[in-house]
């Protein structure tokens, strides 16, 4: 995979301007329907913008309606803080009282020091959040977007749920529609077709097929994970910030989610990584491995817990792809759709930051006064342009918590120590992403020829 970032977009050229970055209009001067496939979080905060600016939406999922879902998944929930890039997305589609209401505050991350492998929960470092946040399960971020354009006032917006999309025609923009409930199937045409349905993306696979010019090229560090769900003497631990252990040989973050009566009644997960897959053939195998590696969390999971972790899946959490474009016909794709990486905790902001951009490139479009296809195609140009270097520099930030590597642990500490880490710097609103790994890499370049080189990879 190429480590080469593209030159970053000039901050003098009207793509980055203020005039770009701006709250949606309800005025719209020409008429564009567009589908959104996912309703994710990169889906349904592109709706939301869309929809408060009048234009024709339908959004289709293949899932369940969020709001009728179940508050929490024992087996895949984690927490996802929404920070810097993701806050700005929330403003930018007025959703932001309604996460103040109906998620979990973020204060900052709490370090475990080596005295937590001795039972000491209460020896951390805080690194305290400046700027507004907060924590919640996919889930959560899910109906609090769903909840919020449920209150748009919008004739035009449609959500298809337990629906399929197939790509027939990217180039016209023509989508099948199939319901999973009673396998009824149409084809609709589209001015454009947004691609939100994450990291596995039919979207992005189905345009490997249709274009010659469009390829993915992979990477994968290795790194898995497996939840382990928290149920004792949590009163030790603040719902308001995430505990992170140490990186090596096992990296582990903990943190809280809704419960079935929202932000008061906390869930508790550790989101448990390592390099290479893992399995266990008892409860007391899986509690051997947490003695040895993050003792501290025998105390805040009961043997039941216990027993369920050893029982669940392991998942691949490695996994980066690159598109050759994020663009093809009148398809574009968003978030993990377009360019999926290992979890550093910027996936969710990332994907909405990008639904964003987009919503913002089309206002821009649209005031140049074209037709629909040349609105999109215009829309198109201004999107690669300014978010394809904000998807490589995320990229090369999660590139560097590679669990395989015996450096990562010390790399990373001494990035947070002197304050150049990649990772804490992508959830800086004030930081593009591309400045943020622009600041760990000169900070790495100065430091291979100090005394400290030895902790800085070749």
């Amino acid at each position: 995979m190429p480590r080469n970032l593209p030159r970053p977009i000039d901050k003098d050229t009207n793509l980055i301007t203020p005039k770009l970055v701006r709250k949606p209009s309800i005025e719209m001067p020409t008429p564009l329907k567009i589908a959104i496939i996912g309703a994710g979080p990169a889906g349904l905060t592109c709706g939301l913008a869309l929809a408060r600016r009048g234009i024709d939406i339908t959004i289709v999922e293949k899932g369940g309606n969020h709001l009728e879902a179940a508050t929490y998944n024992p087996s895949r929930s984690y927490t996802i803080d929404i920070t810097g890039h993701g806050k700005k997305a929330a403003d930018h589609v007025g959703a932001t009282k309604r996460f103040d209401q109906a998620l979990i505050r973020f204060c900052g991350l709490k370090y475990a020091l080596p005295a937590w492998t001795n039972l000491a929960p209460t020896k951390t470092i805080t690194e305290a959040y400046p700027g507004q946040g907060w924590t919640g399960s996919r889930g959560d971020i899910c109906r609090v977007l769903q909840a919020e354009l449920s209150q748009v006032n919008s004739p035009n917006t449609r959500l298809l749920f337990s629906t399929e999309a197939h790509l027939i025609d990217p180039r016209k923009g023509t989508l099948l529609l199939e319901s999973s409930d009673n396998r009824i199937s149409h084809e609709e045409t589209f001015d454009m077709i947004i691609g939100c349905d994450g990291g596995g993306s039919v979207t992005r696979s189905s345009l490997q097929q249709f274009d010659p010019l469009f390829s993915v090229s992979s990477m994968d560090l290795g790194n898995h994970s497996i939840m382990l769900h928290l149920d004792q003497n949590l009163d030790e631990l603040n719902p308001e910030y995430l505990y992170v252990h140490a990186v090596r040989p096992v990296a582990a973050v903990t943190g809280a989610i809704n419960g079935p009566n929202g932000p008061k009644d906390p869930r508790w997960f550790c989101q448990l990584g390592f390099s290479g897959s893992r399995s266990f053939s008892s409860a007391d195998e899986a509690k051997k491995f947490l003695q040895e590696t993050q003792p501290l969390l025998l105390r805040y999971a009961s043997p039941e817990r216990i027993t369920e972790f050893s029982q669940r899946d392991c998942i691949a959490t490695g996994k980066s792809k690159r598109c050759s474009s994020l663009v093809s016909g009148r398809v574009v794709l968003l978030g993990d759709a377009g360019a999926p990486v290992p979890p550093i905790g910027q996936g969710v902001n990332a994907a909405m930051e990008s639904a964003m951009v987009l919503d913002q490139c089309l206002a821009l479009a649209q005031e140049q006064g074209f037709e629909p296809e040349a609105i999109v195609a215009r829309a198109q140009d201004h999107f690669l342009a300014r978010w394809t270097p904000e998807a490589d520099a995320l990229r090369e930030i999660a590139l560097t918590v590679d669990l395989s590597k015996s450096y990562t642990s010390k790399r990373l500490l001494l990035a947070g120590v002197l304050g150049y880490s990649g990772v804490a710097n992508a959830k800086k609103e004030e930081l593009s992403y591309q400045e943020a790994w622009t600041k760990f890499r000169s900070w790495e370049r100065r430091l291979r020829y100090s005394p400290l080189r030895w902790l800085i990879p070749g």
